[in-house]
């Protein structure tokens, strides 16, 4: 009996969770601070927002 539940553990895919449209202006903001506290210039900013975001697992939509 413990086989069989052990392959139902193994097999099952790991939990997803969804990113809400609050979840977005969280990590967008948290990325403009880190951005005016470094004082990045302004033409670097747009590139590091989307990097940031990017390492937040946020994609831009096409």
């Amino acid at each position: 009996m413990a086989v069989p539940l052990m392959l139902a553990a193994c097999s099952s895919s790991p939990p997803r969770y969804s990113k809400t449209e609050e979840d977005a202006k969280t990590a967008v903001s948290e990325c403009e601070y880190q951005i005016r506290l470094n004082k990045t210039p302004k033409g670097d900013q747009d590139e590091l927002r989307n990097l940031c975001m990017q390492g937040k697992g946020y994609r831009e939509g096409k």
